[in-house]
This record gives structure tokens, C-alpha cells and sequence, in this order.
């Protein structure tokens, strides 16, 4: 969702972003929605719930890039 640089991504986009099929995706949406950390926000769309947590998750990419 990071890589989308959008607060509202959709799940297709997700996909296509890691190469991975919409069932996939499906499975790790629905877990992730289960888990608070992801919402839904209009049909096939996703945000993340807690607030500034895209800011967060891209720290770690960069510091894992070091």
C-alpha cells in the first residue's frame, strides 16, 4: 500500500504491485482487516487504520534498504 503512494488503495492495485493473484491478496486482506490494522474504504479500496502508520511502514523499508 506503501508503494501506491495513496492513502486509499485498491486491492487490484495491491496485486499488481506484488505480482500475486486477487485470491491471494483476498486471503491476506481479509486477515489484515481482521487484525485492525487495514480497513475498508468503498468497494475494493483499503486504507490503513491507524494514522500514520504508511509513514511508519516506510521508515522500515528504508532502513531495511541500509
Amino acid at each position: 500500500m506503501v508503494k501506491a503512494n495513496s492513502t486509499k488503495v485498491k486491492s487490484q492495485t495491491i496485486g499488481e504491485i506484488m505480482h500475486k493473484s486477487a485470491n491471494y491478496i483476498a486471503v491476506y486482506r481479509r486477515k489484515l482487516i481482521d487484525d485492525q490494522v487495514i480497513k475498508p474504504n468503498g468497494y475494493g479500496y483499503v486504507s490503513f487504520l491507524l494514522p500514520y502508520f504508511d509513514k511508519f511502514v516506510e521508515q522500515q523499508m528504508i532502513l531495511e534498504d541500509l
